[in-house]
């Protein structure tokens, strides 16, 4: 079998959920199913003058880094609107597709796999200006076109299901993994630098995600300022996304109307490297993501790993992914988001719990098992 994987979010310079799932599958599947062949496709067009290989791994010899020299400003233009030039004249054909991140470049052939990861353009549809109609139109096509469909969760199932009406048969929930290695031993020098990198001084409660409505960031902000402790920080660790900047405009709105006590203990650091991200997971208080809709929560998921407290929604996709191993709240009440926070930092006995609870739970979500359902749904679409 041959499989042409669409790697271009993990090429993306500020990585979110989707670039790191996109990574972490090309780096597992050629190892989880070593009799086929997976070519790792994107767009590289300073490579003509600057030639460099993105995903060549001694480890998987079956697996192929192929790049197209186009400009991504030229090609998802043209591509979107003409559905040129096809992927399997760029790719060599190919089995099957695994579309990472929704959508599929344009191809002719069958066996095409999407990759949704949530709905949040129709359960929140005023956080995802970017899906427009003709977006949607196109998303339908492609959910009755393909041969499968991969989501990530099961709430996220039962949203495809509800929403666009796609055959329960075809939706196949593969859960993401963590690496749960890289969160288990952070040595102190590199939490230390991590801090000073952001002037985090004291304990601190972690929030991380791009920075968009969905995430509630204002509700965590507010809940935050109703805090008895005085002596915590929090520390918001992402950057704004492309298709709703303006959210962090407003996130920084509200954390300037605090009052001096509270706002001088809130730590806004942008977007932060992978290294930075799992450090200041691995050196928190406590985790706190009560978002308001998630086809997955990976912030939860890696807390866990680490063995850190987790404050998280009651909604969508995130009980399933944090099971008994975290506190859960309503998004939509500041007061509960508060008093599950003041639990966490109070309750040594309840952090305790929640670490053991976490890391035993983070161990069951594993990538080689996200790639051998993955490469297994892969199969299926090849053979149709």
């Amino acid at each position: 079998m041959r499989v042409v994987i669409d790697a271009r979010p993990a090429l993306d310079p500020q990585r979110t959920g989707v670039g790191q799932y996109a990574a972490q599958v090309i780096h597992h599947l050629p190892r989880a199913d070593p009799d086929s062949e997976y070519v790792a496709w994107y767009l590289h067009a300073r490579g003509l003058f600057r030639p460099r290989r993105f995903f060549e791994d001694p480890g998987a010899p079956n697996l192929i880094d192929r790049a197209s020299r186009f400009p991504a400003r030229v090609f998802q233009p043209m591509s979107f609107r003409l559905q040129v030039p096809r992927l399997e004249w760029l790719t060599g054909g190919f089995d099957a597709l695994l579309a990472t991140n929704f959508l599929p470049p344009p191809t002719g052939r069958g066996g095409v796999v999407l990759v949704v990861h949530d709905l949040a353009f129709r359960v929140m549809p005023e956080t995802a200006p970017h899906m427009d109609e003709r977006w949607s139109r196109r998303f339908a096509r492609w959910l009755h076109d393909s041969a499968r469909v991969i989501v990530p969760s099961r709430a996220t199932k039962e949203d495809l299901v509800g929403f666009e009406g796609v055959d329960e048969a075809k939706v196949v929930v593969v859960h993401h993994g963590v690496d749960a290695e890289a969160f288990a031993a952070v040595p102190v020098e590199t939490l230390r630098a991590a801090r000073l990198r952001h002037r985090i001084d004291g304990p601190y409660v972690l929030s991380v995600g791009g920075i968009e409505p969905r995430k509630n960031l204002v509700t965590l902000v507010r809940a935050f300022a109703e805090l008895r402790q005085r002596d915590v920080v929090l520390v918001i660790a992402g950057g704004p996304v492309r298709w709703i900047p303006q959210e962090a405009g407003r996130l920084r709105a509200e954390v300037d109307a605090l009052a001096p006590d509270v706002r001088r203990r809130v730590v806004l650091t942008g977007y932060v490297s992978d290294e930075d991200r799992v450090a200041l997971t691995v050196g928190a208080t406590a985790v706190a993501y009560p978002s308001r809709y998630e086809g997955f929560g990976f912030p939860v998921l890696e807390a866990m790993a680490a063995g850190v407290p987790v404050l998280t929604s009651n909604v969508s996709s995130l009980p399933e992914v944090a099971g008994d191993a975290a506190v859960l709240v309503d998004p939509a009440d500041i007061s509960a988001i508060a008093d599950g926070l003041h639990r966490l930092l109070s309750d040594a006995g309840l952090r305790e719990h929640l670490r053991e609870a976490g890391r035993a739970r983070a161990v069951t979500f594993t990538w080689h098992e996200t790639a051998r359902r993955t490469a297994a749904v892969l199969r299926e679409a090849a053979a149709r």
